[in-house]
């Protein structure tokens, strides 16, 4: 399911870049006629990723986590999830650039990213690759990327903790998401797109 949302996401942005961008911030004649342009989305996208880079990396904290409870779902509870509820403080994020390239050749389009999740005393091992928003390469307008959250545990068997099955539960990890930020700001929003997670506010540290 969090796969085929991701390809599908992926499809939408494709076919989105062939629109016209948005009448306001469009060129127009002098009689006010809109001139369609297009822009080349690889090199925007490019362009997005080099720019929000700098702005990714760091130490996080996840100072709210909203979640729309969902009746009668498994894994909600098991999370002891009985109503909407906004978690404060949950955990620290630290992102650092992935440290080996997860496409061949490598695909700049792409922000590809590793790093940490600590919560409850507990680091587990993260990435997620950022695909660029096309709505937002147009008119800049929407989320900037979107992604797939999820742990980057080794090859091979692993008996699950108590502390990442929460997280999981909680549709933390193993969302996907989209992005909102700030170039220069300390905050980012992400926004669940399928497991129950609204809303996560990032605060760098």
């Amino acid at each position: 399911m969090k796969n085929n949302l991701l390809i599908t996401l992926t499809l939408i942005c494709l076919v989105s870049w062939q629109c016209s961008p948005d009448p306001s911030t469009a060129p127009a004649t002098p009689d006010g006629v809109v001139i369609p342009s297009r822009i080349n989305y690889d090199e925007s996208s490019r362009q997005l990723m080099k720019e929000l880079a700098p702005q990714i990396v760091g130490t996080w904290t996840l100072r709210q986590v909203s979640i729309n409870y969902q009746k009668n779902t498994y894994f909600h509870e098991q999370a002891k999830i009985s109503k909407d509820t906004t978690i404060q403080n949950l955990a620290t994020l630290t992102i650092v650039p992935a440290a080996k390239p997860r496409t061949s050749p490598i695909d700049t389009r792409r922000g590809e990213y590793d790093g940490t999740i600590q919560y409850a005393g507990k680091s587990y091992p993260i990435q997620f690759d950022m695909l660029a928003n096309a709505e937002w390469l147009v008119s800049k307008k929407g989320p900037q990327t979107f992604f797939l959250f999820d742990f980057r545990f080794p090859d091979g068997m692993r008996i699950p903790e108590p502390e990442d099955t929460y997280l999981k539960n909680i549709g933390l990890v193993g969302d996907n998401y989209s992005l909102e930020t700030t170039i220069g700001q300390p905050k980012m929003i992400w926004r669940g797109l399928n497991r129950g997670v609204e809303r996560i506010e990032l605060i760098k540290q």
